[in-house]
């Protein structure tokens, strides 16, 4: 994945980076509070995926692991403290991944975007639910599919 970034300009690099605390954020904050469970969960999930993965984005996971609480961090502080308005920002900002995504070639941008929607499922899951644990709140699962993202199905010839 890094090897297709090369090709990006530095601020759709550093979106790419941003994509995975922005989706933490979005879906830990999507019931109005950020549990520190969530975004724990998130943390370790960015590490397990640097090795253990699509082998096209382990690189990718390993490097955005690095400084990843203090994006999420900052994301948080800086984020508008409403949650709807908050939502919008972060919503606005991942749109911006339709079209870094299309310039690089769609076998890796559908991995990448499949491993974003699982990755919001983890943490939706990780804080939700009658005993907090596996279940999904309405909030959150009106975001975990990333609407803002524009599906990329994987080639037929890689099927």
């Amino acid at each position: 994945m890094l090897s297709a970034m090369q090709n990006l300009s530095q601020e759709e690099q550093d979106l790419l980076m941003d994509a995975l605390p922005l989706v933490t954020v979005l879906i830990a904050g999507a019931d109005g509070k950020i549990d520190v469970s969530e975004t724990s969960w998130a943390e370790k999930l960015t590490d397990i995926r640097s090795y253990s993965n699509e082998p096209e984005l382990n690189d990718f996971y390993e490097k955005a692991h690095e400084g990843f609480s203090d994006k999420v961090s900052y994301f948080i502080k800086t984020l508008p403290a409403e949650t709807k308005e908050g939502t919008q920002i972060i919503s606005d900002k991942l749109t911006g991944l339709n079209d870094i995504l299309a310039k690089i070639p769609q076998p890796l941008g559908a991995k990448f975007y499949k491993s974003l929607t699982s990755f919001a499922k983890h943490i939706a899951r990780a804080d939700g639910g009658l005993f907090k644990m596996w279940s999904i709140s309405k909030e959150e699962e009106a975001l975990i599919g990333l609407p803002m993202i524009t599906p990329i199905e994987m080639p037929e010839e890689e099927v």
